[in-house]
């Protein structure tokens, strides 16, 4: 026998072992785990436990979340979570600054971010953000010596959205301005860094594509190439059937389109 088939023989034969394990036939869970547009940060109710975390040492501080989601209380896989010096301001709450960031970690199935820090007395702070998040700070507390903080923190997972957008002559818009921002009456587009678009506008990346997380709704769209050149504008119906749409595409006009009544 060959040593690869061996390995697959005694593979096989673990796992067979830990099937039939226990005396009798487990009765599996239903899997109600969701994922959002196929990607990103999942609800599972049939996760692993998470592990016990580290105890911290003499100076330092243990960080403990249990991150779940809103409405059925089921951990959430796949959160990507920062712990900060200090609560962002409103340009950096998707991206913090690298200097405010003590730790960082995405969460695997069971939902469990920890961290062992410094004990420098100070404040700290968990940011949640990424895709599938509307971002949000949570206090976890002062880091003193030996300390402990554990927290559960409830989440909601927003729908996530692709769009590939396309320069007049069909290359990829790479580095292009996007912004999607409600259908409301109330709704300002603002110029570019203008604070009304915090959190609404980002940059395509190199393949001329973004993704963002938005509540179903009706969006106003505003897409330009890098250099402001051929401004797109129009209203996006984003909902269920939209959805089962892996990405969506956007040909910029050859001149810019005329700025559209509902534009403020």
């Amino acid at each position: 026998m060959s040593s690869n088939n061996l390995v697959y023989f005694l593979a096989a034969a673990i796992l067979g072992l830990t099937a039939c394990g226990g005396g009798g036939t487990p009765t599996k869970a239903p899997d109600t785990s969701a994922t959002v547009a196929g990607t990103g940060p999942q609800v599972s109710n049939t996760a692993p436990p998470p592990p016990p975390p580290p105890k911290p040492g003499a100076d330092e501080t243990l960080y403990v979340a249990h991150v779940v989601d809103s409405a059925t209380g089921y951990p959430i896989g796949g959160v990507f979570c920062s712990l900060l010096k200090t609560i962002p301001e409103p340009d950096y709450m998707r991206k913090p600054r690298r200097a405010d960031v003590v730790h960082e970690y995405k969460t695997p199935k069971h939902g469990q971010y920890h961290a062992v820090v410094e004990a420098d007395g100070k404040d700290k702070y968990l940011l949640i953000a990424g895709h599938g998040f509307q971002p949000f700070i949570t206090e976890m507390g002062p880091s003193t010596p030996g300390g402990e903080h554990i927290k559960i923190i409830k989440a909601t997972i927003l729908p996530m959205v692709t769009f590939v957008v396309r320069s007049p002559n069909g290359d990829r818009a790479d580095e292009g301005i996007f912004t999607m921002k409600p259908a409301e009456s109330t709704a300002k587009i603002g110029k570019r860094g203008d604070s009304s678009n915090v959190g609404t506008t980002e940059r395509l990346d190199h393949l001329g594509e973004v993704t963002v997380n938005r509540p179903y709704g009706k969006y106003y769209m505003i897409v330009n190439e890098a250099g402001g050149k051929f401004r797109y504008y129009g209203i996006f119906d984003w909902n269920a059937e939209a959805a089962k749409t892996k990405k969506h595409k956007i040909q910029l006009p050859s001149k810019s389109m005329d700025r559209p009544d509902w534009y403020k």
